[in-house]
């Protein structure tokens, strides 16, 4: 079997750390897999630059991202969400279709890489994981970041518009949409816009190997904290920037948590937005971008609580890994982060979006740890059920295998 994974990047972001770590999976378990992507930041030869195959492609690859950030700017998108306008062509579907894959999983496309028109000339089976809503919307790629048309700018509805030509052009494709999370292909079919598309429930895998409790104590005394100190744990991209993370959120637990006297530190890692966080007057340590996954395991078996504040999600990786860590998770019941762990089970669903129910999970979960409870080996067991690499790569290539049988030759 002979899978081409296609998307904006290889390793870099959430979305495409997962589909990296898929393509991985699958080599390991016998797969030819291989990645088609604009930009490469790792050094697998296996993964293939659009750019490069085409120099056409390579011409487009250079002026579509401004193009689109130049559309985004005049079309005064009023909430600084993501959007993809996806009307600039592409060779992609030309690459695509001289390649010997028996099927093509796309991933994150966003930022013009693959244009709304080109999708239904790519003439092989298709399976596209939902990363985020792109997909099934127009331009936004969540839902806060559709806004109402602002009359004080161009008059033109570019969700509408989008949505339309994603309508018309994919609606009736074959394709079998993944969602890592149930509430993703829920959204697809409230949506009732791509009757012909199939879909399939697959979470977002890891490797337990690299992602396991390390009772190492050097980090701790390389940052200064107690043996017997609490440790809570935060780490997102665009913490503040971006409302879907729940910075605002976070900083009201911690105001809740200081006013009840709770006592412990802070570890934050993330891009520089997560260094805009206010402490509260608790510790906190920023420890900046991390993208070493050992020193990420290392930090998350620190942690006491891994806070997870996000409003919505589609699925939620950073709960995961701390999961097999063994590191319980204090998020909100809400969105796809809702299936990634179970309620008191491996940690503590707040209702949405309350700061202080989300302070009393911390409180509870810590007073649970000390009556004795193994929250580790109840995390771990979970996330090693859950989210193998093992289990990533099986339950795709069953989903393969079942795509490719039922396409027309």
């Amino acid at each position: 079997m002979k899978i081409l994974h296609v998307g904006s990047t290889d390793c870099v972001g959430g979305a495409s750390r997962a589909s990296y770590r898929l393509h991985k999976a699958l080599e390991k378990s016998g797969v030819d897999s291989k990645m088609l992507v604009r930009r490469k930041s790792s050094h697998d030869p296996k993964a293939f630059v659009s750019g490069e195959i085409s120099i056409f492609q390579n011409l487009l690859e250079k002026l579509t991202p401004p193009i689109e950030r130049a559309l985004r700017r005049w079309s005064g998108n009023p909430t600084g969400s993501m959007w993809t306008f996806g009307i600039i062509p592409s060779r992609l579907a030309a690459i695509i279709n001289s390649s010997d894959a028996d099927l093509v999983h796309l991933h994150w496309a966003g930022n013009g890489f693959l244009p709304v028109k080109t999708l239904s000339k790519i003439r092989k089976p298709l399976v596209w994981t939902l990363h985020d809503l792109w997909p099934i919307l127009g331009v936004g790629h969540y839902d806060d970041a559709i806004p109402e048309l602002n009359p004080k700018w161009l008059s033109v509805d570019w969700e509408s518009r989008v949505e339309s030509l994603k309508k018309k052009y994919w609606g009736n494709l074959g394709i079998t949409a993944v969602g890592p999370s149930p509430w993703v292909i829920e959204q697809l079919s409230r949506m009732h816009n791509r009757p012909g598309w199939g879909t399939a429930v697959i979470p977002y895998g890891l490797d337990t190997s690299v992602f396991k409790p390390r009772p190492d104590l050097v980090l701790r005394d390389e940052l200064g904290i107690a043996s017997d100190r609490t440790v809570l744990v935060f780490g997102a991209l665009g913490a503040t920037s971006d409302s879907r993370k729940g910075g605002d959120l976070l900083e009201g637990v911690l105001e809740e948590l200081a006013q009840r006297h709770f006592d412990g530190d802070i570890l934050v890692f993330g891009d520089q937005e997560s260094a805009k966080i206010c402490s509260h007057g608790f510790r906190l340590i920023r420890l900046g971008s991390v993208c070493d996954d050992t020193q990420l395991a290392e930090i998350y078996s620190l942690g006491d609580v891994f806070l997870f504040p996000s409003r919505e999600e589609t699925f939620g990786q950073t709960a995961s890994e701390a999961l097999a860590c063994g590191t319980p998770v204090v998020g909100f019941r809400a969105a796809g982060q809702a299936s990634v762990f179970r309620h008191k089970e491996h940690g503590y669903q707040a209702r949405p979006f309350s700061v202080s129910d989300m302070a009393n999970g911390v409180e509870w979960i810590i007073s649970e740890k000390r009556r004795g409870r193994l929250w580790q080996a109840e995390c771990r067991e979970f996330a090693l059920k859950e989210y193998s690499l093992a289990r990533y790569a099986s339950r795709h290539y069953d989903l393969y295998n079942e795509v490719i049988t039922s396409s027309p030759a």
